[in-house]
């Protein structure tokens, strides 16, 4: 199983067919799942508000973890975020690997 997580500002894609894609939206990659991630409302993950407190991450589409457990479209609480984009990239990442949407907040404090 081939998993592809790509980071903001990326260069070059490893070419190949994918289980499942996380990138912003301008890559051009096969996957059998594209998560989508980046502060526009067409993104599979994006923010729905941010503020000094913290932000809310937006999940606009349901997205199946490795495991095979669908996650389904909600709001999940993070704390603040000084890049956006790369802890979009990382939250997308840890959602998909099956990282409970409860846990999250917890995961994403060493990037604040």
């Amino acid at each position: 199983m081939k998993v592809l997580v790509v980071m903001p500002d990326h260069e070059e894609l490893p070419e190949g067919v994918f289980q499942t894609a996380v990138v912003p939206p301008s890559a051009h990659v096969t996957a059998k799942q594209t998560v989508t991630y980046g502060l526009g409302t067409r993104n599979t993950i994006t923010l729905s508000s941010r503020s000094g407190d913290g932000c809310l991450l937006s999940l606009q589409r349901d997205v199946v973890t490795l495991g095979g457990n669908r996650l389904e479209r909600q709001e999940i609480p993070l704390p603040p975020l000084p890049r956006p984009e790369a802890a979009l990239a990382a939250a997308g990442a840890l959602l998909v690997a099956g990282c409970s949407p409860d846990k999250l907040y917890e995961m994403m404090l060493p990037l604040t």
